[in-house]
């Protein structure tokens, strides 16, 4: 990785690292580092790179309402406050960033998205997209989910959703 493509990477992260959300209004102070006028535009083929070390953030661009999470380094959409509230404590976690642009996207999670587990099993699930994705204990807190929201269901019912990999 050159110097000038590593300059938006440097930027998303900083940003991210540098800012803290607080209270239901998402207000925060984000950081003001800025790429140098000489970084190469975005095309299509460069659009998003994959940010792994963002795994578990809830991320907002200063100036949008929208709020992602980010997973597999890609961000996604979380739809509506209500799948926000199905899935998470509360908006202390939410870091705003300057740019959520420069982060592939990996579409939106499917409205209405829950946690879930079975009556005879405690591993939990995160239910998007047609797919199930155990959920560590580790990453419970890490991503900051709501484990009180967590709802008990058959254990046929998980069992006919096909799984993608786990959150870690």
């Amino acid at each position: 990785m050159n110097k000038q493509s590593l300059m938006p990477r440097v930027a998303v992260v900083l940003a991210t690292l540098g800012a803290v959300a607080a209270g239901s209004g998402f207000s925060a102070h984000a950081a003001t580092w800025q790429a140098p006028a000489t970084a190469p535009a975005a095309t299509a083929e460069s659009q998003g790179e994959l940010f792994p070390e963002l795994n578990g953030l809830r991320i907002k661009a200063a100036g949008s309402d929208d709020v992602y999470l980010v997973l597999d380094g890609r961000r996604h959409l979380i739809p509506s406050s209500v799948t926000y509230n199905a899935l998470f404590r509360g908006t202390d976690g939410v870091r705003l960033v300057l740019t959520t642009a420069n982060i592939a996207d990996g579409g939106s999670l499917t409205a209405y998205a829950y946690l879930a587990r079975s009556t005879d099993d405690t591993t939990v699930y995160l239910v998007s997209n047609g797919y199930k994705r155990e959920i560590t204990p580790a990453a419970l807190d890490k991503f900051g989910f709501n484990t009180t929201a967590v709802r008990t269901t058959y254990p046929s019912v998980l069992a006919a959703l096909p799984t993608a990999a786990p959150l870690t």
